[in-house]
């Protein structure tokens, strides 16, 4: 707004509102500080509502008429001088050992996505906050389990399919998922997953490749998916929660490591014609991701992305 009132000497505030001077960052920050972000939720559930009476929704739907509704945890302040009673915090070490505290405040985003489409429909946030009196600071994966209770039914008539990264592949949330009527596919890691992967060498796993040509490198890339359905989580002999595993490799031939590869577990049945479309699905997780990441800071002094 300030741009647009430099160079033209007014601004859309002024033409619209009649507003006289816009507030400061900082005014602005403590008007908006007293708003609980539950109020705003509404305005994510009209928009949404709009859009399925113009027909949007229905670009996005997918696997048996449903969504990809991706959930991922973001950052949207930071600071290691500015801090309030509700925010998070993260102690890392530099080069020299000295620890630093970063204070932080962070949200799940939820988002519609689809394969090869570049843009991406917001849903309602849950705010990751620690609350007062509470000694146990809160995390992604809570805010996700608030985020089933609140909307889950509110969302249904989407048919959605949770997209989520390793994090999520677990007993618990993923048994949340089904209670609530979803489907999912999670990246599932091996170093997190061992017991599914033991399975999986002991195992027939299903095997699909393909090959095609490029020009640009004169060679093949070879494309590889590999599944397998009905297979337990975690190590559980009396009861155990099955899930289907699949993965998907890109590797240009004659190359040792992969320019890609990843693996994901998933509620729906998987088979040799729908496996590679599963696969899209899963990586079109990176969509909210690219729009809404910011680089946090590691005790080696990289970045990871939330």
């Amino acid at each position: 707004m300030r741009e647009i009132k430099d160079r033209e000497k007014r601004d859309n505030v002024q033409s619209l509102f009649d507003v006289e001077g816009i507030p400061s960052d900082n005014q602005i920050r403590n008007i908006v500080d007293q708003i609980e972000p539950s109020a705003i939720t509404p305005v994510f559930n009209e928009t949404l509502q709009k859009a399925k009476m113009g027909g949007v929704i229905n670009e996005y739907r997918v696997l048996e008429g449903g969504v990809l509704l991706s959930l991922d945890g973001l950052w949207y302040f930071i600071s290691e001088k500015i801090h309030c009673s509700h925010c998070l915090t993260q102690t890392i070490k530099d080069k020299k050992g000295k620890e630093h505290t970063t204070y932080y405040h962070a949200a799940l985003a939820g988002a519609l996505v689809k394969p090869g489409c570049n843009k991406v429909l917001p849903l309602a946030p849950e705010i990751i906050r620690n609350e007062d009196g509470k000694e146990k600071q809160d995390c992604e994966l809570n805010a996700g389990k608030r985020w089933l209770d609140a909307h889950a039914a509110e969302y249904e008539w989407l048919k959605p399919t949770i997209l989520g990264d390793d994090l999520y592949s677990n007993r618990p949330f993923c048994e949340k998922i089904v209670e609530k009527g979803m489907s999912f596919i999670f990246t599932c890691k091996e170093n997190t997953h061992k017991c599914l992967y033991e399975t999986l060498k002991s195992t027939e796993v299903i095997e699909i490749r393909d090959a095609k040509w490029d020009d640009r490198k004169g060679k093949y890339i070879n494309y590889t998916w590999r599944y397998k359905n009905g297979v337990p989580i975690r190590q559980d002999d009396k009861d155990p929660f099955l899930v289907n595993y699949f993965s998907f490799e890109i590797r240009t031939e004659g190359v040792k490591k992969p320019s890609y590869s990843n693996s994901w577990v998933t509620n729906k049945a998987i088979d040799g014609n729908n496996v590679a479309y599963l696969s899209e699905c899963g990586r079109t997780r990176w969509k909210i991701e690219n729009e809404v990441t910011i680089q946090l800071p590691t005790e080696k002094g990289k970045s990871n992305h939330l």
